[in-house]
């Protein structure tokens, strides 16, 4: 099925459903649908050339959202489909029962209602996988730390780094995070990533911020840069 993005009316109407929802989903009240009319008004929405799978999607995790949308969106298109606020919320609004499970979980408005801010964007549950998916598509396995968890939740790697620009365009930084805090076996953080103590991702982006006052971190290998943490991050290691 063609995809389409909202109308500047399109994202007004939208942001409301999505506030009415929350307060509603809040008070215990059951919580409608996205309206057809919503979705599909041809004074609210623009048909694109984008095309989406016709059989039912489901999202275990981000990374299956970012997977998806990196394959709907043509790579050659990307510098276009990011700054297309209309596009991404439309998605959110078209699969919102699968990032809500059903409606019952729903989090505020920039989850859904996107905004191109490097302070916002990741904390959208399609834009979000989908850039850092996309940024990563040689070797996802790279991010699988900022993408494992599903729609509903934000772990705390990805509240530290989702919006750290020089992340976005390293390689070797992203490397780093996954072998600090991701641990394998279990298929999430490790534990104690989650906290503001010695070691933890609050501590390395102090550490990364620093270190970006002396150094081109973009001349910086992985194996080096895991020379250079101090001993707080042992634990992690």
């Amino acid at each position: 099925m063609k995809a389409r993005r909202f109308t500047e009316k399109g994202l007004q109407v939208f942001a409301e459903y999505v506030t009415a929802a929350r307060l509603n989903r809040r008070s215990g009240s059951g919580v409608d649908p996205v309206p057809g009319t919503l979705l599909n008004g041809a004074y609210l929405t623009e048909l694109t050339d984008y095309e989406l799978p016709d059989v039912p999607q489901d999202f275990p995790d981000k990374l299956a959202i970012g997977r998806l949308f990196t394959s709907v969106i043509p790579c050659e298109r990307n510098e276009e489909a990011r700054l297309d606020v209309g596009l991404w919320s439309w998605f959110a609004a078209h699969y919102f029962d699968q990032l809500t499970l059903g409606r019952t979980k729903i989090k505020e408005e920039r989850a859904y209602v996107a905004s191109i801010s490097f302070q916002d964007f990741y904390r959208h549950l399609i834009f979000g996988p989908y850039y850092l998916y996309f940024i990563a598509q040689d070797d996802p396995e790279r991010v699988r730390v900022l993408l494992y968890d599903e729609p509903t939740t934000m772990n705390e790697v990805m509240v530290q780094f989702g919006s750290y620009q020089t992340l976005m365009q390293n390689k070797e930084l992203q490397a780093i995070i996954q072998r600090l805090y991701y641990d394998s076996k279990k298929g999430r953080i490790k534990r104690g990533a989650g906290g503001k103590e010695a070691g933890t991702p609050r501590r390395l982006m102090d550490f990364f911020r620093q270190i970006e006052l002396n150094y081109d971190l973009s001349s910086i290998s992985e194996d080096r840069f895991w020379e250079m943490l101090p001993s707080e991050f042992a634990k992690f290691k």
